[in-house]
């Protein structure tokens, strides 16, 4: 479950990386994804639950959107 939330790293130097932190911070909301910078090319995006019961349906939604999109990048 993501009561505490999760993170996902990314390396920037790949343009299509860069796009999918891009996307995948967006699905989530700027208000509850932190970024976390490894070093010059890779950071890392936590995603925080919202701290409202309500939200936790659309947030399994917006986890399944990161999620699948990641996994159909992976078999690419």
């Amino acid at each position: 479950m993501i009561s505490e939330g999760f993170a996902i790293v990314y390396d920037l130097s790949d343009p299509d990386a860069w796009g999918a932190a891009h996307r995948h911070r967006a699905f989530w909301g700027r208000r509850f994804t932190d970024i976390v910078a490894l070093d010059c090319d890779r950071i890392a995006l936590v995603f925080r639950p919202a701290p409202d019961e309500r939200w936790r349906a659309w947030e399994l939604v917006r986890l399944s959107w990161i999620l699948g999109e990641d996994l159909e990048a992976r078999a690419a």
